[in-house]
């Protein structure tokens, strides 16, 4: 029975651990707004370029780093 319970909870801790990679936690956000944020807080107009700037340059980014 105990040879059981081990089995199980060592297949879903292998299941869990490839479900939720830790590394895709790091780059699932790229900050974009908040930098810009932080950038130009009385201007709305340039705090849209840069976001979309930003976005571009994030995307670049994880296409060219797995």
């Amino acid at each position: 029975m105990w040879k059981n319970i081990a089995l199980v909870s060592i297949i879903a801790g292998l299941l869990a651990g490839t479900a939720f990679p830790l590394s895709a936690r790091e780059y699932k956000h790229s900050g974009c707004g908040k930098a810009a944020k932080a950038q130009y807080p009385d201007d709305p107009a340039a705090r849209k370029n840069f976001k979309h700037w930003c976005k571009d340059q994030w995307k670049i980014y994880k296409e060219t780093h797995p």
